[in-house]
């Protein structure tokens, strides 16, 4: 087995973010394959660098690692919750599913909404292909007839993932937010699932509290992520 990992560059341009991800690494090579994976990220002009590592042989921690110097900055944690419970209340707020005639709109929206959370990716054309394939319901949020956010979720994996909901800053901190979640977790329960799941960034502090104030439970941590700081 051959020690590896992957960057990310999508990034860089928009926000001057790069991401590592070390997927398999041979002992004793770790501090070689984030000196290379950081000057791999620099060349390419991140001014901020984040890594994780997915072999669990080579997990990461604070402190220096060889000539990299890292600082925790989040988990990206999965909650779950029960379906069966939603509250029947009255919505000022609408979905409207994605079409590919809107395409453009969606991907403008969910860029702009998506900007400043943590650890987000900014959404090209081929995915908007993908929130249009079989099995992914997305769409617009409407409130008074005004296109407030976004949402995205994912029913080809067991429980359905929601992907992404976000608003956009104009319309937050109006309860809108909550709304939102219940809408899209109703239609996950329309189409007869008992459970969801969705990813949070526990840094992304109005999310995550939102989460668990609605009733999810954490699952897990599928990743976790630190700041790789100048020598």
């Amino acid at each position: 087995m051959q020690s590896a990992y992957q960057i990310y560059a999508g990034e860089i341009t928009a926000k001057g973010k790069g991401y590592l991800v070390i997927k398999r690494c041979r002992t004793g090579e770790l501090d070689e394959l984030l000196l290379r994976g950081r000057q791999e990220l620099l060349s390419q002009g991140a001014t901020e660098l984040f890594v994780t590592s997915r072999d669990p042989g080579a997990p990461l921690e604070e402190g220096w690692q060889g000539d990299c110097r890292l600082e925790f900055v989040r988990d990206m944690m999965e909650l779950q919750r029960d379906l069966t419970q939603l509250p029947g209340r009255p919505m000022r707020l609408t979905l409207e599913p994605l079409t590919r005639g809107r395409g453009g709109a969606w991907l403008a929206l969910h860029n702009e909404c998506f900007f400043e959370m943590p650890n987000s990716a900014t959404y090209g054309p081929a995915d908007l292909d993908r929130a249009l394939e079989e099995g992914h319901r997305c769409g617009f949020a409407v409130v008074d007839g005004v296109t407030a956010g976004v949402y995205e979720l994912d029913l080809t994996q067991e429980p359905p993932e929601i992907e992404g909901i976000a608003l956009r800053k104009g319309v937050r901190g109006r309860g809108l937010g909550r709304e939102l979640l219940y809408a899209v977790m109703e239609v996950l329960a329309t189409a007869g699932h008992t459970r969801c799941k969705l990813l949070v960034a526990t840094d992304n502090e109005h999310a995550f509290s939102l989460y668990r104030r609605t009733g999810f439970k954490a699952a897990g941590i599928q990743s976790r992520w630190f700041r790789m700081l100048p020598n």
